[in-house]
């Protein structure tokens, strides 16, 4: 197994954080009973997050745009998934879930899970608002927020041992009140909604969250939003822009976690 430490360094003009890259043909983390893994994979328009579990079962969230199906099955094959047991999708856009026919196609997708609001072409879970599922031993996931409006979409919360990721799709400031009202707080990784794009959480829900990591993914023509940028600096969050052929991994076991970087490059 390879394994890359987080640097301590920030670049604050850019507030991304400085990784080295391994470069790969196939990753095998050989994950004990009680250790998971989530990938952010660098797709070049899309979002799709892989997540292994020492169980052998592998879920995926979202599956990027058309464009960029290719571009999956390649990070995929480096992961050595032959096999989805869930495909989540968490919001109906061409960016998120373009690809679920042909990943049904490919790789014999067991369960498939989306919003309840989501007009599915495919046969599908609908998951409501607070809704609560044990997706294996170690995992489990709350949905936060599903969208009312008419793009279909969900937050989810994943919690792995004693770290927590927010899956985050919404930043409107009705649901950062929700969320500040629950309240959510102690959250180790904090998923980017909307590329970096638009209108941010407020330093007030990102201290209450006391996250540690932020990620986004890209899509053509991305550019971030400042105040985003501003609001990260200003609370210490570590942003890990997912591009340019560099996957990022974090390894969770029961108390901690590592963040490794790899490069198809």
């Amino acid at each position: 197994m390879i394994k890359i430490w987080i640097s301590a360094v920030l670049f604050f003009s850019f507030m991304t954080c400085s990784v080295s890259a391994a470069v790969i043909k196939n990753v095998d983390f050989g994950l004990q009973a009680d250790e998971v893994v989530i990938t952010f994979l660098p797709l070049s328009d899309g979002e799709a997050s892989l997540i292994q579990d020492g169980s052998g079962e592998t879920i995926l969230v979202n599956t990027g745009n058309a464009s960029s199906y290719s571009e999956l099955k390649k990070w995929l094959k480096r992961y050595k998934v032959k096999k989805i047991n869930q495909l989540m999708i968490t919001k109906k856009q061409k960016y998120y879930d373009c690809n679920v026919q042909r990943l049904v196609n490919d790789y014999d997708i067991e369960r498939i899970s989306v919003p309840d609001q989501y007009q599915a072409g495919f046969q599908a879970e609908q998951w409501k608002e607070n809704d609560l599922f044990q997706l294996t031993d170690n995992i489990h996931v709350d949905v936060l927020h599903t969208s009312k409006q008419k793009t279909a979409d969900m937050d989810l919360l994943f919690t792995i041992g004693e770290h927590r990721i927010l899956y985050a799709m919404s930043s409107s400031d009705e649901v950062e009140e929700k969320f500040l009202r629950i309240p959510l707080t102690h959250v180790d990784v904090l998923k980017i909604p909307n590329f970096g794009e638009g209108a941010f959480f407020s330093n007030t829900f990102l201290k209450q969250l006391d996250t540690q990591i932020a990620v986004a993914f890209t899509k053509p023509g991305r550019s971030y939003s400042p105040r985003l940028l501003s609001n990260l600096t200003s609370e210490w969050i570590e942003l890990y822009d997912v591009k340019e052929g560099s996957a990022y991994s974090i390894k969770m076991s029961v108390k901690s976690y590592d963040v490794m970087k790899f490069s198809a490059k």
